[in-house]
């Protein structure tokens, strides 16, 4: 945890025991939100200098997308070679 990270952290917990203390407090349920706010736009990832578009194109060269049915079947196969080799 880096120390915007830190000093963002402790904003929030000292907003939720302000408002843990004084549940009818409106302020401090503001303050707690606003807190809470403030660490879900530092923890989400920013892609605003990226075209979405651009990744997605991107992540489909590197893993296409395969149909479900296909993801599935993998996926017993392998299951069915470990409960063999269990027995």
């Amino acid at each position: 945890m880096d120390d915007q990270a830190a000093l963002i952290a402790r904003r929030v917990a000292m907003a939720a025991a302000a408002w843990f203390n004084a549940p009818a407090d409106i302020e401090a349920y503001r303050r707690l939100a606003a807190a809470v706010g403030e660490w879900n736009a530092y923890g989400a990832p920013q892609l605003d200098a990226v075209d979405g578009d651009e990744l997605l194109d991107d992540l489909a060269d590197a893993a296409p997308p395969v149909p479900l049915g296909e993801g599935v079947a993998e996926l017993e196969a392998v299951l069915r070679r470990q409960a063999r080799r269990k027995l």
